[in-house]
């Protein structure tokens, strides 16, 4: 026989649904939150790149002295 507590199977459904719920609001917060930013994200990243890899040329060119 199960020693659990019959009512306590209520209470971990109610658990698991508001954990499901909350989850869900934070991943649609993140989403939001991307979108409203991704290009300047997009901006950024690109900037970073093109300036580490003027970097590279130029400390690559000049390691030999």
């Amino acid at each position: 026989m199960s020693g659990g507590d019959p009512g306590r199977i209520g209470s971990r459904l109610v658990d698991v649904c508001l954990g499901l719920l909350l989850a869900a609001m934070a991943l649609y917060g993140a989403v939001s939150i991307l979108k409203a930013i991704w290009v300047y994200l997009c901006i950024i990243a690109f900037v970073a790149g093109v300036g580490a890899f003027v970097w590279w040329r130029i400390s690559s060119k000049f390691r030999g002295w």
